[in-house]
This record gives C-alpha cells, structure tokens and sequence, in this order.
C-alpha cells in the first residue's frame, strides 16, 4: 500500500467523482481509477460504489476514510517534525479569522503554536472570507480561515468541518415566521452583508431563483453585530447553526423551518508557499487541533431541506 493511494482514496471519497479527484491530486484520470482498483484489490473490499452520479463510499469504505486520513495526518507531522528537527522554525504568521475566535479555536491555536514553535509570531485580523482572499493575493496575509473554496490552482485547502446555516428571526415574531412561506420570508426586514460576506450571495441566489426581492433593512459585516440586531427584533438574517441553535435554547430567536445552507470551513493558503516552514507549521497544529474534536463531522440539529447551491459566496 502507497501513500499515493491513501491520497487517492481520500479525494475521491470527498470530491465524489473521478474527475474531480483527479483535478485536485493533478494526475489523470485513469490513475485515479488505477490508484483505486489497486487499493481495493490489496485490501480485498470494495471502497466505493459507482454509478452515473459520482462515487459513492461503501459501508466499509466509509469506516476506512477516517483511518486513511489518520495516515496521512501522521505522515504530514513526520515531516513537519523533522523539520523543526533540522532548523527552528520562526518568523511572523498574518493569519486571515473569518468568523469568531471560539469556532475557530484560536485559543487553542495559540497555545499549540507557542508549545510546538515558540519562535513563531501570531498576527490575526478579523475580516471576511472575499477580503481575506484578496489580501492573500496582494501578499498582505499568509493564510485563512474560509467558509469557501477559492481557485484551487492558487489556494492549497485544509477542510476543517461541515456546517450548516439557518434563517433565524427574534423570537417575539413566532407566528410570523415559523408558518411562513418564501414570499412571506422576502417581505419581512432583512439584516443583510456587505457582497464580500457570505450571507449576501447565499440570499441573493435564494431569493432571486424564485423571483423574489429581500426587504433589506440594515447591513452589517460582523456575526456577533447580525445576532445582537436579530435578538433586539430588527430582522431576520442567515445564522451560524451552533449560535443559532443556542439563541433557539435560550429563547432570544426563532428558527424558520423551511430549510438550511450546507457550508464547509477551511484554512487556505497560497500554493506558491506550499513548502514554507511557517506555513506547514500553521497547518499542522491547525489539523491537530481540528482532528482531535473531531470536527469533520457537521454539528448535530437535525436534517434540514437545502435552499441554496453548493459553492455560493463565502464569510
């Protein structure tokens, strides 16, 4: 068995088809197919089943992905060890946070960083998954948190976990929106984002694909800034499934049943700097960090219908 294999093994199961698999490992095709067969050949099971959709785990595939991901998370610190064997790794991290420091685990962060890499400076800005885009462009950050793939050809992604979005309002406008429908939802006030944020396409996609315009009251580009505005009865607004379900327990907000919005998070960097101590540093703790809570698995708040498509904007 060859590490090359696991790694196919993995594209494969998270991007769902050949194709794409193949897309992101660069090589073809076919050696997607062969990388494969053979892995399934030496374990004697079948990983995957393959119909006009795409590919899809079997039950045994599906206990096996973790422990392949285990692998090459082992693999990766070997390396990153022998690394910080050969020479300190120090200097300066501009590190782009997307959301809140909490569900990010900064604090974690921080405190890994400084155990495992002590020479190595921390320098976080809060901003919004478009602007932190553009300032790993300009060279004026060196990595990211975002809630979206952006031109893999560029980028180099670690997906971190799944989470959901849902359409919360205050909870003293119950009746309003618990029986509502999508023309109802539109007509009432809106707390929406700047076009870099993530709620601003998400909307636009939902509401515009069933013709429909959104009554857009205040904007705002700070989650903390959307939930205190949504409890103090302003609007309703796309929320964070762990706040809004918290909001939902205490009973300051309101859940609309109707459906959510799939997303995924991710830490991102240019793949020009693929090999950078610091960089390989930063992902190493970060996937530690992710890996050991568990979080590739989506938060838990039940099923939900989705109403906006897969890869719109981005927080």
């Amino acid at each position: 068995m060859e590490l090359y294999h696991l790694k196919t093994f993995v594209a494969v199961a998270e991007e769902g088809r050949l194709s794409r698999a193949a897309e992101r490992l660069y090589v073809s095709q076919p050696s997607v197919s062969a990388h494969i067969k053979a892995l399934e050949e030496e374990l004697g099971l079948a990983l995957f089943r393959r119909s006009s959709k795409g590919m899809r785990l079997t039950p045994e595939g599906d206990v096996l992905l973790e422990h392949a991901r285990e692998a090459l998370d082992a693999v990766e610190r070997i390396g990153i060890k022998a690394g910080s064997l050969r020479q300190d790794v120090r200097g300066k991290i501009r590190l782009g946070l997307n959301t809140d420091s909490a569900f990010l685990r900064v604090s974690r962060l921080a405190a890994l960083m400084g155990e495992r890499h002590p020479q190595v400076e921390l320098g976080l800005t809060l901003s919004v998954t478009g602007r932190i885009v553009e300032a790993l462009r300009a060279e004026e950050l060196d990595a990211g948190f975002t809630f979206h793939e952006n031109d893999p050809e560029e980028f180099a992604f670690l997906r971190l976990c799944s989470f959901r979005l849902l359409i919360m309002g205050p909870a003293a406008w119950r009746d309003r929106i618990e029986d509502a429908g999508w023309e109802d939802l539109a007509g009432l006030p809106w707390i929406w984002t700047p076009p870099p944020c993530l709620c601003y396409q998400l909307g636009e996609e939902m509401f515009k694909s069933r013709q429909l315009s959104l009554t857009k009251t205040i904007e705002a580009d700070n989650e903390q800034v959307v939930n205190d505005l949504i409890v103090a009865g302003k609007g309703v607004s796309l929320v964070r499934e762990d706040e809004a379900l918290a909001a939902e327990r205490a009973g300051t907000m309101v859940r609309w049943e109707g459906g959510c919005v799939p997303q995924h998070a991710y830490l991102v960097y240019p793949h020009a700097r693929a090999d950078d101590p610091l960089l390989l540093a930063l992902r190493s703790v970060v996937a530690e960090i992710w890996q050991a809570a568990d979080a590739r698995m989506a938060p838990g708040g039940g099923s939900c219908d989705v109403f906006a498509a897969k890869g719109a904007a981005s927080n």
